[in-house]
Parts: C-alpha cells; sequence; structure tokens
C-alpha cells in the first residue's frame, strides 16, 4: 500500500491560506491553538514541528478531525485543488502565446550533452534571457556561437568530439557560477516549399537553447507554432 505524504512547503502553504481566509494573525492562530507563535511560523514555512503541535493547530483552523493533516482523502484534496491552479495558469500562459506551442525543456548540464545536441540538430533557435548580466550575456553569447559552429562540422573524430565536449563543459560551468543555467529542447518539423509538388517534404530536428537566470527553472519551452527558413 502506497502512503501519501504532503509536501511540508505546500501544507505550510496551505495551512497559510486558510488562516488568511478566516482572517486570522499568526498570533491569532497561536493563542487558539495554545502553541508559541514561532510553530505557527516554522509550520508555515514547511518547516517540522511535533505531532500534539500539529494536531492543535488543525483544530484551530478548524477541523473537526486533529489528524486532518495526515488524512489521505485532506491530502488528495489538496493536491487537486493546487492541481487544479496550475492548469489555470498553464492555461492562461497558453492564452497569452496563441501562436506559440509548448514542449517539453530539459537542463543540459554536461559538455558531451551539448556536442551530442550540436550533432542531432539541423537548426536551432538561441534565447538569452535580458536578466542576467552583461558579463553572463557574453559568455552565453560565446557558447551559443561555439555550439553553432559545432553543427558545421561533419565526420570529425572521436578525440576532437571530446576536445568539443570537455570546451563546451567548461563553458557551462562558468555559466553555472555566473549564475545562469542552460536548458534545451528539441522538435521535428516538416517543410516544403509551395512549388516542390510532388516532391517530399524536407524533415529536419529543429533546436532550442534557452540560458536563463538559475532561479528559473524551466520544464517547458514556448516557440513559435510556425517558422520559416531563410
Amino acid at each position: 500500500m502506497t502512503t501519501t505524504v504532503l509536501d511540508p512547503k505546500l501544507l505550510g502553504f496551505w495551512a497559510r491560506c486558510v488562516r488568511e481566509a478566516q482572517h486570522l494573525s499568526q498570533e491569532a492562530l497561536a493563542a487558539n491553538a495554545s502553541v508559541n507563535i514561532r510553530t505557527i511560523q516554522r509550520f508555515e514555512a514547511g518547516q517540522p514541528i511535533n505531532v500534539m503541535s500539529r494536531r492543535a493547530v488543525a483544530k484551530a483552523l478548524g477541523y473537526k478531525n486533529p489528524d486532518t493533516f495526515e488524512d489521505p482523502q485532506f491530502i488528495t484534496g489538496v493536491l487537486s485543488f493546487f492541481d487544479g491552479l496550475k492548469d489555470l495558469q498553464q492555461k492562461g500562459l497558453d492564452d497569452q502565446h496563441p501562436d506559440h506551442v509548448r514542449i517539453d525543456a530539459q537542463p543540459l548540464v554536461t559538455g558531451d550533452a551539448a556536442a551530442h545536441f550540436a550533432g542531432v540538430v539541423n537548426a536551432v533557435s538561441f534565447t538569452i534571457d535580458p536578466a542576467l548580466t552583461d558579463e553572463t550575456k557574453q559568455v552565453a553569447a560565446s557558447f551559443c556561437d561555439y555550439v553553432q559552429d559545432l553543427m558545421d562540422v561533419d565526420d570529425f573524430p572521436v578525440s576532437s568530439r571530446l576536445g568539443f565536449a570537455k570546451d563546451l563543459d567548461g563553458v557551462l560551468q562558468e555559466l553555472r557560477g555566473l549564475g545562469a543555467n542552460v536548458y534545451s529542447a528539441t522538435r521535428d518539423r516538416k517543410f516544403r516549399g509551395a512549388d516542390w509538388g510532388d516532391k517530399p517534404s524536407w524533415e529536419m530536428t529543429v533546436g532550442y537553447l534557452a540560458i536563463v537566470p538559475a532561479d528559473r527553472e524551466l520544464t517547458q519551452l514556448y516557440i513559435p507554432r510556425r517558422m520559416k527558413l531563410a
């Protein structure tokens, strides 16, 4: 049997929302639960408190069952609420980008992975976040240039590949040291000209690189729904 446990930070955030919906201050909730205000502060911050305090806080928030926070039904309800909220936020973002589609992105953390990326894509689009410092942008631009140059290299020997990967790894480490992370994504596309007639479509893999501040975690990228090749 699998037991689902609510993430302490998520539970703390939920408790704070319930408290504020009842127009209770942390001091008032602490008084109602007969606990120290620091207990409420720790709980809402996702830090551990003892079982008796958890039960007291649950009752002070209006839950009849003092073990509500461990109740599977309660946990499922909270998770469903936040999943629904996330879906609404995602829909709002989708509505803001009607001419774009979302594709899965993953962190690019090693030079070998960067070299592999350059080897499998036929075209690439780069995004360097404007919030980065000028120094970081310059390093990011050099990384993008290196990847693009590597895309033009055909049939290079294994020893050269190892050297390219080592160089790229060094740039990635420098970017992390400057507070930036690199994310990559690929999308298979088909292109054809208006006058191609019966000629088959041109199939290619388009790559996307996004370099953003380290405090931004990306799981997907918005890319144009349509694209034209120059």
